[in-house]
């Protein structure tokens, strides 16, 4: 099909309009060379259109672009962007399209399809280009030869002579003085940016150049690990802090590389096993989940991803679900050496999974992910503060105040001395409110002060149960004492709750505020190294931390959050269980090194022990289960007052009715002797008692 000479700027106009109708027109589409097969038309996949959805929306709603995409592999992002930059430059007159690569073998795979959209594009649209350009190092320019006469003519006074587009398509790894020029920018994009070893250098030298709200910034990459420039530009786009769109993009959304076709065994018994989780059978689920050899994530991925996008989108139904189970193995063996940890890296469910490193991870990332988008949908937490019915806040941080406060009390808080007050800036979040009968735990975690290198105070308070469920909040900087005051106020508030307090170093003073006012069969005593393996616990109140005490609480909780038995409802939490890391084998668990893009600080790890004390508590403490009441008919106590005659009470003045004396029955009275007999051991003392007790 030939295009009129008078249509031309029309069609190139739609082309720049909609990357979609010029990468699939049918008058002059654009062709790939894939990596089966020789030089064909290009036809998007799902990923690429929704790409593309991206892309004009932006150019279109604001005239510029800026997307951070963290992918999965071979999803076919970079390869649609190499579209996006080439139209660019091929259509716009004056561009300065700039791509970068991480190393040379992959400047080259860009500059080859690069030169196959050029070479395969119809002659009559395609614009003129200068020189050869044989290399990546070598750029695309597109302008035309000017003749002698052309020049000598525009010297003698004459009409300038057109040069084309004079656009240019240069392409860079980081090693090259490309990195660092200043020339402007107009479209920059940077294809596997978390490789870089210069990504500060890049993003401080090179972003600059492309003029706020024009042009465009793409970040096309699979993530790495936590703490680079590229996580924290990521994260701050999640957050809405910057101008880019954060775009993820799963495996599971690609049905062309990662999905293969079951065998009739397996899709015969998956039909068997969705009945059952239609019906929430968890015995025909254990059944045909051991018949299909499906291990722990992928049930999860099953239940949580697959078959609701499956059942929920009519395109999805020509994939066989087992499909993606079935290509997950094989690439876990191909791909991945043989190590599911590294399949989730390189090939995400979640972006949280992206970013944590094989070796490193601690918790798992999938219940991460999962929690983090339960939290979206609930309701969101009420803040305020727990006063006393004298109207301060906990108990006085100051010890001679608070000791009077307790004073007043006996020596002991009660669950009716504290009132919680909605505020929009209260330290504390609740999720969920007191429920009478139900036991709860809080554990809580203390640091120096309140100075910007000190760590946070935590506190947080579970529902014990089946699971175990996180329904209220406390994290300030602070002094110890007001912490441990929050910590005893929110254990009385949750009905005399059972208190985890760590006691290193700054936790001592905390301890000693439990111990004057807080009933001491309600805190944990820990097990000493004597008595490790024995059931009695120690009179050592609250939990230390050693390296022995804390790997095996790490391990415990570990386990106990992969089995999603522990429900977190906080986002810092969350977010520091993602950094939550092993640097070594050798090391204990911490905190990983950098900064948190969200709060501008360093990682923390005080959340991660707080909810690691919660679950080893749970583990250790005797549970009672949920005391039944009922409120609904509340009854009026009786008096345990004496009673003088006439049935009237001497200290509440209440009248209660005499009993009308009954006449006993010869039985009656029998079983009456007989009953007494035995209580009082005096079998045989009476011979006419025996003679009615044996009759």
């Amino acid at each position: 099909m030939v295009i009129k000479n008078d249509h031309i700027e029309a069609f190139r106009s739609d082309c720049l309009a909609d990357i979609s109708f010029y990468a699939e027109n049918d008058i002059a589409p654009l062709h790939i060379a894939p990596e089966d097969g020789p030089i064909a038309k290009v036809k998007l996949r799902r990923v690429q259109k929704r790409l593309a959805e991206v892309v004009n929306r932006h150019w279109f709603n604001k005239g510029f672009l800026r997307v951070v995409v963290c992918k999965a592999r071979r999803i076919g992002s970079t390869t649609f962007f190499c579209m996006d930059a080439y139209r660019q430059a091929s259509l716009r007159p004056n561009m300065n399209v700039v791509i970068g690569a991480q190393l040379d073998d992959m400047a080259g795979e860009i500059h080859r399809r690069n030169h196959i959209f050029h070479t395969n594009y119809p002659s009559s649209l395609r614009p003129e280009r200068w020189g050869r350009s044989r290399s990546f190092k070598e750029p695309m320019e597109f302008r035309r030869n000017v003749s002698e006469e052309e020049l000598l003519a525009w010297e003698n006074g004459g009409p300038k002579p057109d040069s084309g587009l004079n656009s240019t398509l240069s392409i860079f790894t980081e090693r090259t003085p490309l990195a660092r020029t200043g020339a402007t920018i107009q479209y920059l994009l940077l294809s596997e940016f978390a490789k870089y070893r210069n990504q500060s250098t890049i993003i401080k030298e090179m972003f600059p150049t492309v003029r706020k709200n024009t042009g465009a910034i793409v970040i096309d990459t699979t993530a790495e690990s936590r703490g680079d420039s590229y996580s924290r530009l990521w994260e701050e786009a999640v957050a809405g802090r910057s101008e880019f769109e954060p775009v993820f993009i799963s495996w599971l959304d690609d049905e062309q590389q990662c999905h293969q076709t079951p065998t009739q065994e397996n899709q015969a018994l998956f039909y068997d096993w969705l009945q059952c989780f239609k019906r929430n059978d968890g015995t025909g689920l254990e059944k045909y989940s051991s018949l299909l050899n499906l291990d722990d994530d992928e049930f999860d991925l099953l239940q949580n991803h697959i078959v609701p996008r499956w059942t929920k989108n009519e395109d999805e139904r020509i994939y066989h679900p087992m499909g993606w189970i079935e290509w997950r193995r094989w690439a876990i063996q191909d791909r991945c050496d043989g190590k599911a940890k590294i399949f989730k890296n390189q090939y995400p469910t979640h972006w949280r999974e992206a970013f944590m490193s094989s070796t490193l991870t601690i918790f798992d990332m999938s219940q991460v992910s999962n929690q983090a988008e339960r939290i979206k949908e609930e309701e969101p937490a009420v803040r305020g503060e727990l006063i006393t019915k004298e109207g301060r806040r906990g108990l006085d941080p100051d010890p001679e105040a608070m000791m009077s406060q307790v004073n007043q009390t006996h020596h002991m808080v009660t669950p009716d001395m504290f009132e919680f007050v909605p505020e929009s800036f209260g330290p504390i979040k609740i999720y969920e409110p007191p429920i009478p009968g139900e036991e709860y735990i809080v554990s809580s975690d203390y640091a120096e002060g309140q100075s910007a290198q000190c760590d946070y105070n935590v506190i947080h308070v579970y529902k014990r149960g089946d699971t175990l469920e996180q329904v209220a909040h406390f994290r300030e900087k602070c002094y110890p004492e007001e912490s441990a005051s929050e910590a005893i106020a929110l254990g009385a508030y949750y009905n005399m709750a059972w208190q985890m307090p760590e006691v290193n170093s700054c936790g001592a003073a905390a301890l000693a505020m439990f111990r004057s006012c807080y009933p001491m069969d309600r805190i944990f005593r820990r097990k000493t190294a004597d008595n490790i393996e024995g059931s009695n616990p120690s009179k050592l109140l609250g939990w230390r931390m050693t390296g022995r005490s804390k790997s095996e609480a790490v391990s415990a909780a570990t386990a106990y959050f992969k089995k999603g038995l522990c429900i977190i409802k906080n986002s810092n939490t969350l977010r520091e269980l993602e950094v939550f890391v092993k640097k070594s084998s050798r090391m204990l668990p911490e905190a990983m090194d950098g900064t948190d893009p969200v709060t501008g600080e360093r990682y923390h790890d005080d959340e991660v022990t707080c909810m690691v004390l919660g679950i080893y508590g749970n583990r250790q403490l005797p549970y009672r289960g949920r005391i039944i009441t009922d409120d609904s008919s509340p009854k009026t106590p009786e008096c345990q007052h004496l009673v003088v005659a006439g049935g009237v009470c001497l200290k509440c003045r209440k009248k209660i009715p005499m009993a009308e004396p009954k006449p006993l029955t010869f039985d009656q009275l029998r079983a009456t002797v007989k009953a007494n007999t035995k209580n009082n051991n005096m079998r045989g003392s009476n011979a006419m008692l025996n003679f009615w007790i044996q009759r």
